[in-house]
């Protein structure tokens, strides 16, 4: 059997192993961090019970807000990258710039963990996922970090973009061809700009402008103003940046 034949299951265990043997057996699973509800796997088990970390907050997933209420979840909004957590201090690859109010977030939140390496997964269609390995002892992380964290990422990619996969299905991958006019439109429209706007800018009518973002919308497979402009710009198209 080779890497790509694993089953949900099957890879729940091999992330758990995995985080046994650096030293952070406590893991946590996120398939979709927007979502109330969590992702289930073929057998309607939720993912976050495959891992030991059910058992030492058993239904914490239950927790609707919990996502919002921990710090580390707003660093995973908006680091692709993994990261470590040390008793409250934060680190990565790079430096991360953290606002005063999150740091003070993080280290007030009731947990008996002490360290911990994040895996944030982003996927397209702005699906955001995040594996978790931590320890209730102080351990040097950063060295854990240092030896094991693109391995722990890789483990988390593959396991929360299979889970992302049973959970919503997988459409063919297919060449997308976009004119220059409907990206224009686009790009505009993903600014912010209302039709008229976007009309007086590139010198078109509204009419026009209205029957470029449709004709886009039929290639993306998407209906919509915003479900539009969030697939091109998933798909790269555009930036809502």
């Amino acid at each position: 059997m080779t890497a790509s034949d694993l089953t949900i299951s099957e890879r729940a265990a091999r992330i758990a192993a995995l985080g046994r043997d650096v030293g952070l057996p406590q893991v946590a699973a996120w398939a979709d961090i927007s979502s109330t509800r969590p992702v289930t796997g073929p057998d309607g088990e939720p993912i976050p019970d495959m891992f030991d970390f059910a058992a030492y907050g058993p239904g914490y997933w239950r927790q609707p807000d919990l996502t919002l209420r921990m710090g580390i979840f707003a660093i995973v909004r908006q680091m692709a990258e993994p990261f470590f957590f040390a008793d409250g201090q934060v680190g990565s690859w790079r430096s991360i710039p953290l606002d005063e109010s999150l740091i003070e977030q993080i280290a007030a939140f009731d947990t008996r963990l002490r360290c911990s390496v994040v895996c944030p997964v982003h996927l397209p269609g702005s699906v955001i996922g995040a594996v978790v390995y931590a320890s209730e002892d102080l351990l040097d992380v950063e060295a854990v970090f240092d030896a094991h964290a693109a391995r722990l990422q890789a483990e988390a990619l593959q396991f929360i973009a299979l889970c992302d996969e049973h959970h919503r299905g997988r459409d063919p991958i297919r060449a997308v061809k976009l004119t220059r006019r409907e990206i224009q439109c686009l790009k505009l429209a993903a600014g912010g700009k209302t039709d008229s706007e976007i009309g007086v800018i590139l010198g078109l009518s509204t009419p026009t402008v209205r029957f470029h973002l449709k004709n886009a919308g039929e290639k993306l497979g998407r209906t919509g103003r915003l479900r539009i402009v969030q697939q091109a710009a998933s798909l790269g198209f555009v930036s809502t940046r």
